[in-house]
């Protein structure tokens, strides 16, 4: 299949009305939008991000772009009727849907870049459009889930042998191997913020620890952990593609689903099922916690975390780029329970090790 990109180089004050009329003459959806506005500061303190765009009063330039599928006219048909087909079926998990949004064939791509140009040409005489230059670019769908493979190989982390399924290195005296295929969830060990945790782990952990890893991921925390010595790992994460990574790496390394248990929630959310399992942590606590996420969840785990840990109970957290890594260390700090016992860096990443008193 192919995917056509059309980007329109115009003026802020043109975007949202240029996507307004893209939604209701042709219902596309997903517009990209790029402006020199920024967030507001109500519009940061909503998101999590580490780092947040420079401030920048900007000139007034915009750009939106669009993501068109192109489908023969019957593969189009054929495309809407198995999703539509598969909506109305129970038993499909509608988070993995084929795509059934922008799908459109090449004379309706055609007449969606005239139909545009027009609708330009309108829009100058109310509103300033800037250079209102339309632009198209193009790409092949290609084998994604499979793409990453050609630049993930065995590594060394510590005494860990990280290894891809496919290939056949064995670990050295004193090493073990964690066998590895991330697919589309992070962590493979290679960024440095999974090292910072992998070293801590090595260092921390004691042989028939229980340990909680909020964020898991690929689930290599958790696998590394049990490889070490824990008793049992029980682990949370926001997306539910995590639990067939999980499920996938734990197999490959022979981990039983006993002694790893995955849960798709929001810790820190409201909802009960958020609520049930913070009082499920709280009543069987851990003797070591782990947290490679995002800075400012961290700052916002931080509270909550002491009730998880046993008294003398480790907190490992990473995922902290140098410019937060402050605003991390005070929340730890102001946190009474908890006494940093050391911070690790690794290039631009930091990591906490915070101990319970």
């Amino acid at each position: 299949m192919i995917w056509r990109k059309v980007s329109v180089n115009t003026k802020e004050d043109a975007v949202e009305i240029l996507a307004a009329y893209l939604f209701d003459r042709w219902e596309i959806e997903g517009v990209e939008i790029e402006d020199g506005k920024g967030l507001t500061e109500e519009e940061a303190k909503e998101i999590f991000a580490d780092i947040l765009p420079e401030e920048n009063a900007g000139s007034g330039e915009a750009s939106l772009s669009f993501y068109l599928e192109i489908l023969p006219e019957e593969e189009k048909k054929a495309r809407k009727a198995l999703v539509e087909k598969e909506f109305l079926d129970e038993t499909v998990d509608h988070s993995y849907t084929l795509n059934s949004s922008n799908i459109f064939t090449e004379e309706e791509c055609r007449e969606i870049l005239s139909d545009l140009k027009r609708e330009l040409s309108e829009m100058a005489e109310y509103t300033e459009i800037g250079k209102g230059e339309i632009s198209v670019s193009e790409t092949e769908d290609k084998d994604w889930m499979n793409a990453w493979k050609d630049f993930f190989h065995s590594f060394r982390v510590g005494k860990i042998l990280i290894k891809p399924s496919w290939e056949e290195e064995e670990p050295k005296e004193g090493e073990f191997a964690i066998s590895l295929d991330p697919g589309t969830s992070f962590g493979t060990g290679q960024h440095e913020t999974t090292k910072l945790c992998l070293l801590s782990l090595e260092k921390y952990l004691k042989e028939g620890d229980r340990v909680l890893d909020l964020g898991t991921g690929s689930g290599i925390l958790g696998i590394a952990a049990l490889k070490m010595g824990a008793k049992e790992v029980l682990a949370t994460d926001l997306d539910p593609i995590t639990r067939e990574a999980v499920a996938g790496n734990c197999k490959e390394n022979g981990i039983a689903e006993k002694d790893f248990q995955l849960f798709i929630e929001n810790i820190l959310g409201e909802e009960d099922g958020a609520q049930n399992l913070q009082k499920q942590f709280q009543e069987k606590p851990f003797q070591l916690v782990l947290a490679n996420i995002l800075a400012p969840v961290i700052v916002s785990l931080t509270p909550l975390v002491p009730s998880f840990l046993k008294k003398d109970g480790i907190f490992i957290s990473s995922g902290i780029i140098r410019d937060k890594a402050e605003e991390v260390r005070k929340a730890l700090e102001s946190e009474e329970s908890l006494e940093i016992l050391e911070e690790c860096i690794e290039g631009e990443w930091h990591a906490f090790i915070a101990r319970k008193k």
